[in-house]
Order: structure tokens, then sequence, then C-alpha cells
């Protein structure tokens, strides 16, 4: 327990240096682009040369190179993010809006994703050889190689506009869930069941993209990782007591398999924000990824940052937590 714990705190300290450098190549990225948060009200003529002295100021516009750095190290650090200029409202109050949104929206597509990944894994692995193996593998690799946006239109061609049983845009609109979805229309929109419906019915499309696309690579994995354990000692000699097939597959192979395929869906998870960004912007879902864009396209640098910073937590975090697992699982890696 002693190594696990210097272990834990070592990865912790890595973490946190690591964050600390991607927080300075965020600023210095932000810093670099051509133009400022305030350029927009410059070119207008009405505005009076007194409030854009007042907007230098808050902005932190004309502070020195080192100022302006600290201040973001300091505003990342201290989640106290500033004031988004397009949305009008604090950074911390946009993310706190959308980010349970993109949560819900991503965090179901990827355990989707690795329940019916693991599942269709096994399965082949242990069919190797027939004509479902090879559906399965074709199949998934056709969808793994597509562009999320180029199957997002798709999707958006065919059950938004075409068959029009899914809505072409939004995350929420009670009136028109009501009326696609009439068994719910009598709970109200206050009703969280209700509320929930609606999400889910907004979200199904984005979703449904996510998970034709992400599903490859856990297919993929689980295959590879069943095939290897299968052809351990110990797999020999559960069939040689006598054991049934499905008991083998399930009990013996199947647990021995999981390791890459719960450390890959630690590190998944701490891609859901960044994951967002096109899929958010294609289905006009208002999250993260669609402020996040819109941030870039408005030289909203506040927000932008903010969001990108977030997205560098989260993808530290869920390798930390990979690697503590690894860790817990396999003594050699503590060494």
């Amino acid at each position: 327990m002693a190594a696990l714990g210097r272990y834990i705190v070592k990865r912790s300290i890595q973490g946190v240096i690591t964050l600390f450098v991607v927080t300075i190549i965020v600023f210095v990225l932000f810093d670099a682009m051509p133009g400022s948060p305030i350029d927009r009200f410059r070119l207008d003529p009405t505005v009076d040369p007194a409030r854009l002295e007042q907007l230098n100021r808050t902005f932190g516009i004309n502070d020195p190179y080192p100022v302006k750095m600290g201040k973001f190290i300091w505003a990342m650090f201290s989640l106290d993010f500033g004031d988004s200029f397009v949305e009008g409202k604090p950074v911390s109050e946009v993310i706190a809006a959308a980010a349970p949104r993109t949560l819900f929206l991503f965090g179901g597509a990827v355990l989707i994703e690795y329940l019916f990944g693991v599942l269709i894994g096994t399965f082949i692995a242990w069919r190797r050889g027939r004509f479902s193996e090879g559906t399965a593998v074709v199949g998934s690799l056709f969808f793994y190689n597509m562009p999320s946006f180029w199957i997002g239109l798709i999707l958006l061609w065919l059950f938004a506009f075409t068959i029009d049983i899914f809505p072409l845009h939004g995350f929420s609109d009670p009136e028109e869930t009501a009326r696609v979805i009439p068994l719910v229309a009598g709970l109200g929109p206050n009703n969280p069941f209700f509320q929930l419906v609606d999400l889910s019915y907004h979200a199904a499309l984005p979703m449904l993209a996510l998970v034709l696309i992400s599903s490859a690579g856990t297919i993929l994995l689980m295959q590879t990782s069943m095939l290897e354990v299968m052809g351990e000692d110990f797999i020999l000699t559960a069939r040689a007591k006598g054991l049934r097939e499905r008991i083998v597959r399930r009990r013996h192979a199947a647990r021995n398999a999981y390791l890459p395929v719960v450390t890959s869906l630690t590190i998944s998870l701490a891609f859901v924000v960044g994951g967002a960004i096109i899929l958010e912007s294609i289905f006009s879902y208002f999250g993260l990824g669609y402020y996040f864009l819109q941030s870039i396209f408005n030289q909203d640098q506040f927000l932008a940052g903010a969001i990108l910073w977030i997205i560098a937590v989260l993808v530290i975090f869920g390798n930390i937590v990979a690697d503590i697992l690894y860790g817990v699982l396999d003594p050699r890696v503590r060494l």
C-alpha cells in the first residue's frame, strides 16, 4: 500500500506540473492570435474613446506580456475565468450552463459505445473466423473512417429533414417534444421525467453519430484483448474441467480482458468535451463545444481559453486515473 500511495502522489505531482505547462501554452496560443476582443468596437465610429479605454483596462489589452500571462494563469487555477464579452456574462456562468448538456450528450454516448463495444468484441473474438466477425469488423471500420461532420449531416438529412422524427437543432424544446412524444405530454415541462425525455430526444442524433464513429475502436480493442487471453493456459484448464463455453467466456476470458478496455474508457471520458466541438456545431447543440467554436470565431479569448483549459484538465485527470488503475491492477507499474 505504501508503494501505491507513493505512486499516486508522484503521478499527481506530474499531473499538476503538466497542467501548469499546458496553461502557459494555452495563453501563448490565444495571445498570438491576430486582433483583440475589442477590435470590433474600434471599427464602430459611434463608440466613445473613453469607452474603448475602459475596455482596454477591463480586458488587460495593454498590460505587459508577463502581467497578462500571470493574470491568465491565476484566473485558470482560481476558476475565476473573467467575463465573456460576446455572451455578456461571466465565463463561469456560460460553462456552468453548457457543461451539463455536453456531459449528458457525450458522456452517455461513451458509455453506450463501450457497452456495445465490449459485448460485440467479446462475441466476435469467441466466434473468430466466422461470417459474424467479418461483418462486425467491416461495419465498424466503415463508420470509424467517416468524418464526424459528414455522418452528422447525413443523420440530420435522413432523420430530421426527410423523415422528420428528430429535431434539427437545439437541446430542449418542450412544445416539440410534447407533440412528437404524446405519452409524456401530460406530465408538463416542469416534470423531471419529461425534462429527461426532452433532453434525450434532442441528444439522440448527435449521440448516435458519436456511437457509430467511436464503437470500432472499442470493438477491435476488446476483440484483440480477448484473443490474447484465450490463448492462456488457464482458459485451457477451464475447458478441460468441462465448464460450459458461456461460463469460460464470461467468468474467465472476459474478466481478464477488461484491463485495457477499462483504461481506454477512463481516457475516453476525459475527451468528452473535446469530442463535442464539431458535432455540437453540426447539430446546433448548445454545449461547450458549440460555445468554443463561437468564441474562436468572435475572438472571445476568455471563454475559448477557459474551455480549452477545462479540456486539458479532463485529459490530464483521465490519464492519471488510468495510470492509477494500472498501478492497482499491475504492481510492476509502481516500481
